[in-house]
């Protein structure tokens, strides 16, 4: 078992270990290179600490124990260095990641390295929010400055961090952390034997499709329908805008009397369709009682459960909608 270096700035040093079975807390300590051990906390409850205050360049080793299991068994770090003022303002910014992108799928980003040189690819690594993971490197070479990052299942999230490839500058800061939820067992309910969406001509996995996303809209409309006709330009104009910025995804149920009208209007369209063969098209429908169109129902991602019954005509506002799931 051993201590990792999370991270590390001018000033401190970010350290985690793995937990200690039947501990209900921990004692840590830390020293100076040549210096003796002090304790920096005997009541520790959690498995990752910040040492601030630090000497800019100087090495540091902790040592942590269990409480009250393992009184004399220490853990022991090697040396892990603080970073130079200079070498602190080389590094990277820490990437940001977008979620909701995928079913347990996070698009890692970050900016250009501005170090002065030229940057051409960059090394990614990542870690498990696990106390104790070490960090692992996923891409020593990206020529890009984003990745799709696919898998991402571990209840407690990830971490990332990024610097130009074959490089001796030091990582940037870690991401914040990264939670990718998958496809919720209610929407999955919802949508029940369907595997798959229509978007654009192909399909797409209703996993891809939907997994992760914080509100789902069904809309039932059709093409002999009028208001219909007035309210889908409305509604594309501010679903085209809204998938900048909000995790959202919309899905046509149509009301159309045949295949070949579903697909002349939804050609029209910029988002999903359930099939129009598919079963899961009435039973939708049936699902959020639809006796008039257009009909707009935006659902919560998380759990499949009606927030809005009929948004049509009204704001469409995920901020309101959020406002609405707290009540």
């Amino acid at each position: 078992m051993d201590i990792v270096l999370i991270d590390a700035t001018s000033d401190s040093l970010t350290v985690s270990w793995k937990a200690v079975p039947d501990a209900t807390h921990y004692v840590l300590q830390y020293r100076g290179q040549d210096g003796e051990y002090e304790t920096l906390s005997d009541k520790l409850s959690s498995t990752q600490v910040k040492k601030r205050n630090l000497i800019p360049g100087a090495s540091y080793s902790f040592r942590v124990k269990g409480s009250p299991t393992n009184a004399e068994e220490w853990i022991e770090s090697d040396l892990f260095a603080v970073l130079t003022k200079e070498d602190e303002s080389d590094r990277m910014a820490a990437p940001t990641a977008a979620t909701g992108v995928g079913h347990h799928v996070a698009l890692i980003r970050w900016s250009a390295a501005t170090n002065g040189g030229t940057t051409t690819a960059y090394e990614l690594q990542m870690r498990e929010n696990e106390g104790g993971t070490p960090w692992s490197t996923i891409a020593p070479s990206l020529a890009s400055t984003e990745v799709r990052k696919k898998n991402l299942t571990a209840p407690n999230g990830y971490q990332f961090r990024v610097r130009p490839a074959s490089s001796s500058l030091s990582f940037s800061a870690p991401s914040c952390n990264v939670l990718a939820p998958g496809l919720s067992t209610g929407l999955a309910r919802l949508f029940g034997s369907t595997t798959s969406l229509e978007s654009n001509g192909k399909m797409v996995d209703l996993k891809d499709a939907l997994g992760g996303k914080e509100f789902v809209l069904l809309y039932a409309s059709a093409h002999w329908c009028g208001p219909c006709r007035s309210f889908t330009p409305q509604l594309t104009k501010w679903y085209n805008q809204a998938k900048k910025n909000s995790n959202v995804e919309v899905v046509f149920l149509s009301a159309d009397h045949d295949e070949n009208s579903f697909t002349q209007y939804f050609q029209s369209m910029p988002w999903l369709a359930v099939p129009y063969e598919d079963d899961a098209r009435e039973e939708l429908m049936a699902h959020i009682k639809v006796k008039g169109i257009p009909r707009l129902v935006v659902l919560d991602g998380r759990t499949g459960r009606i927030v809005v019954d009929n948004a049509v005509g009204q704001p469409l506002d995920p901020t309101q909608w959020r406002t609405l799931l707290k009540k």
